[in-house]
């Protein structure tokens, strides 16, 4: 049993209990996260991945650090593309499908000549990476930036992304949360969508402009109407100027925002915030 001076493990870690098998069950959404919009998540990381590959004008054999590359989906997708990628995340049980996952498409008869095509997954903490080697781009996709309680402890994560760049490098951020788009009243605090497997998912949200946090927690509704509910999360939320200001003082010396993967300029009536970066 677990001392109660202890103290409590952070929602995003290994066991914390938010990722894991219960967050993919989530994932699979039928609407997916755009207000107004049907999209599976098969179609949504076609759509994402066409559009880091463009807007990043990424080429064959280009290294990429997807970070955290949670189960895998768009470092596949990208590796498929002639990318070399690695992915790193701190969930084994994401890591463990990713793996699976990547194996049955690039080494369905165990080959051994396909594995150099496949992406290199590790365990690891993005405030601390893992040794990749240098790369050509980093992508931090879908709401993945502002998890640690400190701005020092985020920043240190745009630190680590910089130092992983090749020289013109660049970076690529993802979100469909900021303050811009939470003031122009299209971010919804409160849906719920339809999962793939029939069942439904509950999405509670708060914004807290004080601390600049989003809190928030995901419930899983089975159809006989049993409750799983995920362990609640915060996520430090940044406009597009506090991400400019970030970076610039990262060290990068450029930065682009869009508003969509089509590479729409980011504005008050953007659904999504892209922030590029090259160092």
């Amino acid at each position: 049993m677990k001392n109660k001076s202890e103290p409590r493990e952070s929602w995003w870690s290994n066991t914390g209990g938010f990722f894991g098998s219960k967050y993919i069950e989530g994932d699979q959404s039928l609407e997916g996260y755009i207000p107004g919009r049907l999209e599976s998540l098969e179609q949504r990381t076609k759509r994402e991945v066409e559009g880091i590959v463009k807007m990043l004008d990424l080429k064959v054999n280009s290294r990429i650090l997807d970070c955290p590359c949670g189960y895998g989906r768009h470092s596949i997708a990208l590796a498929e593309m002639g990318m070399e990628v690695f992915g790193v995340d701190i969930n084994d049980t994401h890591l463990k499908l990713a793996e699976r996952e990547s194996n049955r498409k690039f080494n369905p008869s165990g080959r051994a000549y396909w594995k150099s095509s496949m992406p290199v997954f590790m365990i690891g903490d993005m405030r601390n990476l893992p040794f990749v080697g240098e790369v050509n781009s980093v992508i931090n996709m879908f709401y993945s930036f502002g998890f640690f309680e400190t701005e020092e402890e985020n920043e240190k994560v745009m630190k680590e992304f910089y130092k992983t760049l090749l020289p013109e490098g660049q970076l690529l951020l993802h979100t469909d949360v900021s303050p811009e788009i939470i003031d122009s009243g299209k971010y919804r605090f409160n849906e719920t969508r339809t999962l793939e497997n029939g069942k439904r998912l509950r999405i509670s949200e708060a914004y807290d402009s004080n601390a600049k946090r989003i809190n928030g927690s995901w419930t899983i509704l089975s159809k006989s109407g049993r409750l799983s509910k995920l362990t609640p999360y915060s996520v430090r939320i940044y406009s597009m100027n506090e991400l400019e200001e970030l970076a610039r003082k990262t060290g990068f010396i450029e930065t682009r925002f869009y508003g969509s993967f089509n590479g729409d300029l980011f504005t008050k009536d953007s659904k999504e915030l892209i922030m590029i970066s090259k160092k």
